[in-house]
């Protein structure tokens, strides 16, 4: 009526009414909102899929920049990272004649004498296929076939049958399905990157999920394979069992710790290898794994497997053009770390220095009383890693290399070099995701994972603020589950610190909980946690530690046992001290 009369009274009318229509909707949405904050709970799962909602970090891919043009509709975007991934998934530039002729002519030697059909093979059967499936995670995201995971848990006794059959004969023949080795890749913005330029996104690869049971299999025969001969040198603590980073940590400053404590210094050396992952030359894996004695079988697998894997960028559900894989392990597979893991497994290792591996964090350290002692033990070992890096086509990048003197001498440790170029000494190093301070007072991780915990701890707020109609005990569950791991990462390791440099995490958790709880200023946290029944900072982390000492005792990889046994003793600094 107003659009037709012009009235200005009935243009007041209709702004009240819009206006209470307006509140009539934020009083429905609020009302759902807090029904869903009330009812959610964990047992029909719908608090995990509410709250990870708020763990998800939502990125929009803004204009982008390309090499000739402006990226500006989704597919546009969606080529122009495909374009730049390209390029990431290629050899390095180094050469090395007399290797390259060994590896090829034995490569070709094995594909011309390879059989077409092996019977030596150990099958698959149902029941252990079953498992397979069983393992799968009902919400993963499904590769470009669209067949999710929820759709092969509910497949019939048939389908496992037939799934069997394939399988088996992937195996007889050697040959991975081609429709297999397509990858859908989801680009997430690196942290503190420009995200208008196409290179600063990392590929998340989505496979099909059927090749990923049949990944499963290979992966068990493969690493039956390396178990039974011992393959793997015992520094390399990445993707395999009853290892992980806070071993590798604690190997680490156990090596640095002891040298402090008996008054010498260590000299560390933390490389950054360059798109490790994707620029694995694979010839040369192929020819490693014939060195091992890999079951043939599986070395023909592996070849078809690697060979011309193909992926495709998405954007906001749009599709870039397919493009060529012409390098490296496949992202995203259960395969691929197995592999790189086993390309890298000759790492050369130097009598006076020690080796750390995880994945493809690598560093190299050197023990003495003397600056001079430590430099020449870590170049002899760094040119010995030069060369061996350029035989097998790995390039490290010398800007992104740090070093750190582990040291209370403030006088400047002489220089050490990597391919030509000088390795600046930094006061500190993040390394697995712990930062390690010169003289392990632990303050800057300290500070780090405070800072990393409030980020956590802000995507969580709606949830978990005092004005939040959320239940105490989701709330609880929500820090429980998403962020007090974050407080408590690689806490056997820096468990030892000061008192009042674990009083800065202590500090986070005591906050967070008296944010849970409504506490008024003058409420103790001893009485809060204790009417919780709900351990302390230093509690749990003793726990942990505790659990995790007892398991070490009992490790049989031969890196860990040369850790030197001790009683933990207040009067000198060691991570068993958190037993105390």
């Amino acid at each position: 009526m107003f659009q037709r009369l012009r009235n200005p009274a009935l243009k007041t009318k209709l702004n009240q009414l819009n206006k209470r229509i307006n509140k009539l909707n934020d009083k429905i949405e609020n009302e759902k909102h807090l029904d869903t904050l009330i009812n959610v709970n964990t047992y029909d799962g719908t608090f995990w899929n509410f709250t990870s909602s708020f763990k998800r970090k939502k990125s929009n891919i803004p204009t982008l920049k390309g090499p000739a043009s402006i990226a500006q509709t989704n597919l546009e975007k969606a080529n122009c990272i495909a374009d730049s991934l390209e390029n990431q998934f290629q050899l390095n530039e180094l050469h090395d004649k007399d290797t390259e002729t060994i590896v090829g002519n034995s490569v070709r030697c094995f594909l011309n004498t390879a059989p077409k059909h092996f019977n030596d093979f150990p099958p698959t059967h149902n029941n252990e296929i079953i498992n397979c499936v069983k393992k799968l995670k009902k919400n993963k995201a499904p590769g470009y076939d669209g067949i999710n995971n929820k759709i092969i848990l509910n497949l019939p006794y048939q389908a496992i049958t037939t799934l069997n059959i394939i399988i088996n004969n992937i195996m007889k023949f050697g040959h991975f399905p081609t429709r297999w080795k397509t990858a859908t890749i989801i680009p997430i913005l690196k942290p503190g990157k420009d995200p208008t330029d196409p290179v600063s996104y990392r590929p998340i690869s989505l496979l099909p999920s059927i090749s990923k049971i049949a990944e499963h299999i290979l992966l068990s025969r493969l690493n039956e394979h390396l178990d039974e001969n011992n393959i793997l040198m015992p520094e390399q603590f990445g993707f395999r069992k009853n290892l992980s980073t806070t071993h590798q940590l604690l190997r680490v400053t156990e090596f640095i710790q002891e040298g402090l404590n008996n008054k010498q210094k260590t000299g560390a050396v933390f490389l950054d290898i360059q798109k490790a992952f994707d620029r694995v030359w694979q010839d040369g894996l192929i020819y490693k794994l014939l060195n091992y004695n890999t079951p043939l079988f599986l070395v023909k697998i592996f070849h078809s497997y690697m060979t011309n894997r193909k992926f495709a960028v998405s954007v906001n559900k749009e599709l870039s053009h397919t493009k060529t894989i012409k390098a490296g392990v496949a992202q995203g597979s259960k395969i691929g770390p197995v592999l790189f893991a086993l390309y890298i497994n000759d790492m050369p290792k130097q009598y006076n220095t020690i080796i750390s591996i995880f994945a493809d964090d690598t560093a190299i350290l050197a023990r003495n009383k003397n600056h001079n002692f430590i430099q020449i033990a870590l170049n002899r070992h760094l040119k010995t890693l030069e060369d061996w890096f350029a035989k097998w086509k790995i390039q490290i990048n010398a800007e992104k290399t740090e070093a750190v003197m582990f040291t209370t001498s403030r006088k400047p440790p002489p220089p050490i070099k990597i391919n030509n170029q000088i390795i600046p000494w930094s006061q500190e190093c993040k390394y697995l995701g712990v930062v390690l301070d010169k003289r392990l007072t632990w303050k800057p991780h300290f500070l780090y994972i405070k800072k990393k915990f409030r980020e956590a701890a802000r995507k969580f707020y709606p949830l978990i603020a005092r004005n939040s109609k959320m239940p105490r005990h989701n709330k609880l569950l929500i820090y429980t589950a998403y962020l007090r791991p974050v407080l408590s990462y690689a806490c056997p390791v820096w468990g030892y610190a000061a008192k009042s440099n674990l009083k800065i995490l202590e500090k986070e958790q005591n906050l967070i909980i008296r944010k849970i709880c409504l506490a008024k200023a003058y409420f103790l946290n001893r009485d809060i946690y204790n009417s919780l029944d709900y351990p302390s900072f230093k509690t749990f982390i003793k726990k942990l530690s505790t659990n995790f000492f007892q398991k070490l005792n009992n490790h049989t990889n031969e890196a860990l046992k040369n850790i030197p046994v001790y009683i933990p003793d207040l009067k000198i600094k060691r991570p068993r001290n958190i037993l105390i």
